[in-house]
């Protein structure tokens, strides 16, 4: 092993020893960040879980949060195993290590277990920022209309994630670079056009929505402060995930690429449990109407049977659609 390590040169040498680091070291850190938000947020949602107003909505995010970090889990310790394997009992494989991995995805069920699972994040993550998109603008005539795009690239990455799945685990890695090089070149900026549009869409509304309740209604209405607190929450925690991606992209064919290749779930994790922990430990919205309103979610209609979205019996005309559209932001910082 020892005179097979040293024969490997150049961007060979450089591949195997960060494919022995970022899936076990770097994977593990990041995992262990992201648990620490995971047990932060559990801990926020405790006084939602004793609110009967709020507890059916809190139990389902906790289940699907609890999803995503299982799924995150099974990559970590899958990765693991399969780097123990390549390196301690495969060492001296011609290539090295990081040439034996490749060479049995589709012979090591393992690997697909992975893939499908790094699958799962990508989905469960995009599809909140989705459904936030869908939450906000519903209270315009464009709701579906904006989300269309944002969904189109959600749908498409995950047909050609899934066909990649299909493809390792069925042949071996000299027909998947041929059949299948382009195609993982093109998920990587699908993703990202997927986080990016739903940020911007979600922020542009509600940029908007500031300056014109500030314009009709005057400073003095504190509704408004909240929308900027959830585009400053949004863009702060999706910076990270939209440039990990994006800067991983070119890199895709150096070995530098394994670096953010291994991490970028986890960071997709990260980015996730930022926006639900600051919602939920209510650094969104703090006034007490605020958290009265929180609760009015559209599965929850205990206390709100006649409202879509919000307090529609408060006021009227203007007014009323002033509390709708706060009401639709506060469902969207509810969503922890």
């Amino acid at each position: 092993m020892a005179n097979n390590t040293t024969a490997l040169q150049g961007p060979i040498l450089l591949a195997t020893q960060l494919e022995l680091v970022t899936p076990t070291t770097v994977a593990g850190t990041f995992y262990g960040i992201a648990f620490t938000l995971f047990c932060l947020y559990v801990h926020s949602l405790v006084p939602r879980l004793q609110d009967e107003d709020r507890k059916r909505q809190a139990k389902f995010m906790l289940v699907y949060t609890s999803i995503i970090m299982l799924c995150g889990l099974c990559t970590l310790v899958s990765n693991s195993w399969i780097t123990q394997d390549a390196y301690i009992k495969h060492g001296d494989y011609p290539g090295g290590p990081y040439g034996y991995i490749p060479s049995t995805f589709h012979t090591q069920p393992i690997i697909a277990v992975v893939f499908t699972c790094q699958l799962a994040i990508d989905i469960l993550t995009s599809a909140i920022q989705i459904w936030r998109v869908w939450v906000i603008w519903n209270a315009t005539r464009y709701a579906k209309l904006v989300v269309v795009l944002p969904l189109l690239c959600l749908l498409t990455y995950a047909a050609l994630v899934s066909r990649t799945i299909v493809l390792n685990a069925t042949l071996p890695i000299t027909g998947v670079s041929l059949l299948d090089t382009k195609t993982q070149l093109a998920e990587l900026p699908i993703q990202a056009a997927t986080t990016i549009l739903c940020t911007v869409l979600i922020s542009v509304y509600l940029t908007y929505e500031h300056w014109r309740q500030r314009k009709l209604i005057g400073e003095a209405y504190a509704g408004s402060a909240g929308y900027m607190k959830v585009v400053a929450i949004l863009i702060e925690s999706y910076t990270l995930e939209s440039l990990w991606i994006l800067v991983q992209a070119p890199l895709y064919s150096h070995p530098v690429g394994l670096f953010g290749g291994e991490g970028r779930q986890y960071i997709e994790i990260i980015a996730y449990l930022l926006v639900q922990y600051r919602v939920a430990s209510g650094t969104v919205y703090e006034s007490q109407r605020a958290e009265s309103n929180i609760s009015s979610l559209h599965w929850n209609r205990s206390n709100h049977a006649t409202t879509q979205f919000g307090e529609a019996s408060e006021a009227a005309d203007d007014r009323h659609m002033f509390d709708k559209r706060e009401a639709n932001v506060l469902q969207v910082s509810s969503m922890a």
